[in-house]
Formats: C-alpha cells, structure tokens, sequence
C-alpha cells in the first residue's frame, strides 16, 4: 500500500484569501501528498509525496511514452506548441540551479547542495496532462473533477514502480514566466522542500496557457524509481 504524508504550506503574498477572488491576482499551489489542497490568490498551496513498495521496474523509452494514448495529446506538436516546452526546459534549469546552490525552506529546513534532476518522459507527460486540464476544465487543485490524483496521473503516463513522487502546481494571470513560477515555489516552505528534496532523481514540468480563469497553468512533478 503506498504511504503518502500530507505537508501543508501556504505563502501569501497579499493578505487574501480566497479562491473565488476576481482580483486577477497569481495563484501557486504545490503537492506532496493526495490530501486536500488549499487555493489561495497569489498564493502557494500543498505539497504532497507519497511512497511505495515495488510493483514492477523499468519504464518505456522516450518515444514510446509519447506514442501511448494517454500521452500522445500533449505530445511537442500542434497540440504543443512553443513557447511551452522550453518554458519546461527553463523550469528545470532553474530547479537545477536552486538546488545546486541549496536553499533555506525555512520550517521545512536548510538544505544544502544536491544533485540534479533529470526531465522524464513519463513526469513531464503526466505534468502535461494535469496542467492542460486545470486550463481546459478551469480548476485549480492536485484532484481534478473526475477524482485522479497525482499519482494516478503518474502512473497513467508509464512511471512504473517508484520509491517516491510528488507534485507543484502555479496558476495566474501573469505567470508566463518560469522565473516568476519557480520563484514563487521556491518562496513556499512545503513548495521549496519538494524542489530541493535529496531523494529525488527525476523531473517532469508542464507549462499550458488556455481558457481557465489563471490563464497560465504549470505543473511540476517528481520522482524517485525503485
């Protein structure tokens, strides 16, 4: 059975708190675990992990990930197009960087330098998926409408067996930088102890502009194989 540990943090930048809010303010949210997520204007929500034993190993290539059904729709192509896989690119550069040079999460610890993070298929499919669909059915949460959590997404998209994964997510008007959206985790202790977490090897991000009330929608996912 997997485990799955709910962390909760919240940064405001604005002294509101409300979902609903029409102010056009940015939204930023983050996931560690499946538990409820909080969504606040200009704000970074719930981190959230989970772990669990192994199931099966290995994972398709490359290629093969993108020709699945699942993954095929958010394939690069017309139905992908620039600038959003290179704002994905620049996520990871700039994750990369961060936790080359360590970073204080405040109460959720100071860490130190680690290693980096490579970008796999499989995350970066399932970062795709959900960052689409928070634009395309206009919500923002790390449970869609139909009840799929991250890890369902994950494993939807070819994962295979992990040792452990999590989930950001950002939405907002202005958003259409990944500075301002890696910044923004980075500033959320829960958000920020997910990008610099040791125990992670692998990346994927989604980054999607469509009709949803943010505009803008990113997602970043993690994990660790068995």
């Amino acid at each position: 059975m997997p485990r799955v540990v709910p962390l909760l943090a919240l940064l405001l930048a604005c002294a509101c708190n409300d979902a609903s809010d029409d102010t056009g303010d940015d939204t930023l949210a983050t996931l560690t675990s499946a538990g409820d997520t909080s969504t606040t204007t200009d704000a970074t929500g719930e981190p959230t992990t989970a772990t669990t034993d192994p199931t099966t190993t290995g994972a398709p290539d490359d290629d093969s990930i993108w020709k699945t059904p699942y993954c095929h729709p958010v394939k690069d192509g017309p139905a992908w197009p620039a600038p959003f896989p290179g704002w994905e690119d620049e996520v990871l550069v700039l994750v990369n960087a961060a936790r080359a040079a360590g970073h204080d999460c405040d109460t959720m610890g100071n860490f130190g330098p680690t290693t980096p993070l490579t970008m796999h298929p499989s995350l970066r499919c399932a970062a795709r998926k959900h960052a689409s669909d928070m634009a395309t059915r206009d919500f923002f949460d790390h449970i869609n409408p139909s009840g799929e959590t991250f890890i369902d997404r994950i494993l939807m998209a070819g994962y295979g067996s992990y040792a452990e994964i999590g989930e950001n997510i950002a939405g907002g008007l202005d958003i259409d930088d990944p500075q301002v959206a890696v910044a923004g985790w980075l500033a959320s202790d829960g958000h920020c102890a997910n990008i610099m977490n040791p125990f992670y090897t692998e990346f994927g991000a989604g980054a999607y502009e469509g009709p949803g009330e943010l505009t803008y929608y990113w997602t970043q996912e993690f994990g660790r194989p068995n």
